[in-house]
């Protein structure tokens, strides 16, 4: 049974986020090398937990380990960000195809909000969690909550490359019209125009990325 009392986050798990959010902002980058003393010192912990914490983002994909080079921010091949991304398309189309027929007006308000939000000048630095507040917004009415969670995991690992990739291409007013023909979409009940367009959507980001991941 659920005590409705918070989960108590152990050092491990606030080390594990720091670091996480340091790669997902860029500034820990793929192949970098993690210098686990200095870092240490750094949040002002033991070696303990901060190993710990590495197990954790190796587990998610974030971190490599090996036993010559010590942990390594992980880097992503194209063949690997095409994977996801395949992967992406059929989870989401699936769960927006359940959550379209349960949405209620609540979900289509918190739609809208967190499009206004992402018209906002400041959002380049939010762009991932507020991209992903969407995204998840859109598919909560399906009831799936653990292939949401498997959905979250990938967008987690593509969304530093993202990042640069909106920005070189200045992507925004692309992604913002797609998201607002979704919602549009999703107040209609039109089941096959949204699913269309988040497979266009999908499909246009990925190749958007795979292209500036070609010339780095």
């Amino acid at each position: 049974m659920d005590s409705g009392l918070p989960v108590k986050r152990t050092i491990a798990d606030q080390v594990a986020e720091l670091v996480r959010q340091r790669i997902l902002t860029g500034q820990l980058k793929g192949g970098q090398p993690i210098r686990q003393e200095h870092l240490a010192t750094e949040l002002g912990v033991s070696r303990i937990p901060l190993r710990e914490a590495l197990k954790q983002l190796a587990a998610e994909g974030f971190v490599t380990i090996t036993s010559h080079k010590g942990a390594v921010v992980a880097e992503l091949s194209i063949a690997e960000v095409e994977e996801l991304f395949d992967i992406r398309l059929k989870l989401e189309t699936w769960l927006l195809q359940l959550a379209i027929p349960a949405m209620i007006e609540r979900d289509l308000a918190a739609l809208e909000k967190n499009l206004e939000e992402q018209r906002r000048p400041d959002i380049l630095p939010r762009w991932g969690d507020v991209n992903w507040r969407f995204h998840e917004v859109m598919y909560l009415p399906a009831g799936r909550p653990i292939t949401l969670k498997l959905l979250k995991n990938i967008h987690d690992k593509i969304d530093r490359y993202l990042r640069l990739e909106v920005t070189m291409r200045s992507g925004f007013d692309r992604a913002l019209r797609e998201h607002d023909g979704l919602i549009a979409f999703c107040r209609s009940r039109d089941v096959p125009a949204a699913v269309s367009l988040l497979e266009r959507h999908i499909r246009d980001t990925a190749r958007g990325l795979i292209a500036s991941l070609k010339v780095q």
